[in-house]
């Protein structure tokens, strides 16, 4: 599909056409929203259309469902001439039904699996618990470090079981959510407290900067807040070196809530700033290969952020540290 600078339709191809169940013989010359009814596309369509984008820029793809079981995945450029003179925009549709009902297979897999281990884990984990403690107290003294980290990679398996069961719940839409009026300075301060052990024994200074005058109370699920913010956090306080600077700051913009996590730690390549939002893509390097955790936090954040209709971006230099914005509708 082709665009003028007023995102108007100058060409539809008959492939297109079919993915979208056009009528063959639909005149051409109208604005967009006369042949698709989906507004994310439309706005997208538009936003190019109106030179928002220059042909180096990387345009982010959208996805819909113009259908029930059918899913669409759209990509748009610039179009310019020779003379690098705008002329419009170029949309290009590919039909990922069968990617995505793999990847609800793979879902419901995982979810069942995780379901099913979860149980035997958490019983090995209390009998570890147990054998440790009376260990402590005179018995299998030279057994308890072999003990301790046999206790401790079980924890580890109870928290990936526990991601993977949020993360597959929260793609299947299947979270119990329940909005409340939320105070977000108040509950970042508490986050913060729960995770001052941590901070303190590494010497790390985490500041909390809310207004005086304070910010509007958001209506949201108070969980899912609690685990977008707790998780960036808590990645913030891991890849963060000894003695770091952390910074959390809240504030309030016309009609917006934004919440920025920044540090002064190890930073993000480019090239990998872009996958952070992957499942289970962490970063491999010399510095942060120790740093326990599953590669599901920022997924899980990225997708509650969605579903809580905000945005969150991410900046970061190697070295420097890294910075992520949270921007939730109040």
């Amino acid at each position: 599909l082709t665009t003028n600078t007023e995102a108007r339709v100058i060409l539809i191809n008959p492939v297109f056409s079919r993915q979208l169940d056009l009528k063959p013989d639909l005149p051409l010359g109208g604005p967009i929203d006369d042949y698709v009814s989906d507004a994310g596309f439309c706005d997208l369509v538009r936003k190019i259309s109106s030179g928002a984008y220059t042909s180096t820029d990387e345009i982010p793809p959208y996805e819909f469902s113009p259908a029930s079981n059918k899913f669409l995945l759209v990509r748009g450029q610039p179009v310019v001439n020779d003379e690098n003179e705008f002329l419009g925009a170029v949309m290009t549709i590919s039909d990922i039904t069968a990617i995505k009902m793999l990847d609800r297979i793979k879902s419901e897999f995982v979810a069942e699996v995780s379901h099913e281990l979860r149980s035997p884990l958490s019983t090995i984990h209390e009998q570890l618990a147990l054998v440790i403690n009376d260990g402590t107290n005179g018995k299998l003294s030279e057994d308890i470090p072999i003990l301790s980290r046999a206790l401790e990679k079980t924890h580890e398996l109870i928290s990936l079981v526990g991601d993977l069961l949020d993360l597959t719940r929260i793609e299947a839409g299947t979270v119990y959510s329940e909005p409340k009026p939320v105070r977000v300075g108040e509950m970042i301060r508490k986050i913060v407290d729960f995770l001052s052990t941590r901070v303190e024994k590494r010497r790390q200074h985490l500041t909390i900067r809310v207004p005086e005058e304070g910010v509007p109370e958001i209506t949201a699920d108070p969980l899912a807040l609690e685990s977008i913010f707790g998780n960036l956090i808590t990645n913030a306080i891991n890849y963060t070196q000894d003695e770091g600077e952390i910074t959390v700051t809240v504030a309030a913009q016309p009609g917006r809530l934004v919440v920025e996590v920044r540090d002064n730690g190890f930073g993000i390549e480019k090239e990998n700033q872009a996958r952070v939002f992957d499942k289970f893509y962490r970063i491999k390097s010399e510095k942060t290969k120790s740093i326990p955790g599953t590669g599901l936090g920022l997924p899980i954040v990225k997708l509650l952020v969605d579903n809580l209709g905000g945005t969150i971006d991410l900046s970061s230099e190697p070295g420097k540290g890294s910075c992520f914005t949270v921007s939730l509708p109040i």
